[in-house]
């Protein structure tokens, strides 16, 4: 089993060493899991205001931590992924920053619209001044931009606008649709990711239905916590395992120097 979505504590909200999260892994029987710390927004010219990532001068020290601790382990594989906000505009940027690096894997990830972080707890409240319906076309808007910049492996907690457990009155079907079919078109991952079910809104990213309309779609998936203490590695997969051979996955997708093979469940 795989997890790929570790943060550090370089991000300024997590908690745990690197070492505290292959433990727990390890504990757990994972034979695979992939740190993806969150990108320095600085390097893409963003200065959000609460800091959620880590600062440009880290990344490299990041890079080599993990890496190091790819050579010392021998009891489970390691990957080296990273977390990058997706910012309409700065998709040639992330480009030519992501030539630089070595990565396993690329997640791409909506946490802001215009200069609002929606994820973030501190501006949870803002969602009730304002339009939901406007505020989930946007987001799916810029989830579509995602995939069809090409930048990304895998797509990220899909629907973590409804974190907060606030919902529109439509239920999005056509968009949800298109934007399955244009997964499998561009050939990016979907990820289930694990953190939903502790977040207010109560249920992983993305629901059932979702999930099987990729599954009827053909799109790939994957599998990540999104731990940011070392406790959180692998929550709740024995029931995310199960909803996904319910919404009828029988693989998983795992990578390498940005190159996909399956795993059976």
């Amino acid at each position: 089993m795989i997890d790929y979505h570790l943060h550090t504590a370089r991000c300024c909200h997590a908690t745990g060493t690197l070492e505290e999260y292959i433990a727990e892994a390890e504990k757990k029987c994972l034979d695979e899991v992939g740190f993806a710390d969150h990108f320095p927004l600085g390097l893409l010219d963003y200065e959000p205001r609460k800091q959620v990532t880590m600062l440009p001068d880290e990344l490299e020290i990041y890079i080599n931590q993990v890496n190091a601790l790819k050579n010392l382990n021998s009891k489970i594989s390691i990957k080296l992924g990273i977390e990058i906000d997706y910012l309409p505009g700065a998709e040639e940027k992330i480009n030519q920053l992501l030539d630089k690096f070595k990565f396993d894997y690329v997640i791409g990830s909506i946490h802001f619209i215009g200069d609002w972080d929606f994820t973030h707890p501190v501006y949870r409240d803002d969602y009730k001044h304002k339009d939901l319906e406007g505020i989930y076309r946007q987001y799916y808007e810029l989830v579509s931009q995602a995939c069809k910049s090409g930048l990304f492996d895998i797509i990220g907690h899909i629907d973590v606008v409804k974190k907060f457990g606030y919902r529109p009155a439509s239920n999005f079907d056509s968009i949800r649709l298109a934007l399955a079919k244009l997964l499998r078109e561009t050939d990016t991952c979907l990820e289930l990711n694990t953190a939903g079910k502790d977040a207010p809104v109560g249920e992983f990213y993305p629901d059932r239905e979702f999930l099987a309309l990729c599954n009827a779609e053909g799109v790939n998936i994957t599998l990540g916590s999104d731990a940011h203490a070392p406790d959180q590695v692998g929550r709740y997969f024995a029931e995310a395992v199960t909803l996904l051979k319910q919404t009828g996955y029988s693989s998983l997708t795992r990578f390498q120097q940005r190159k996909k093979t399956s795993q059976l469940l």
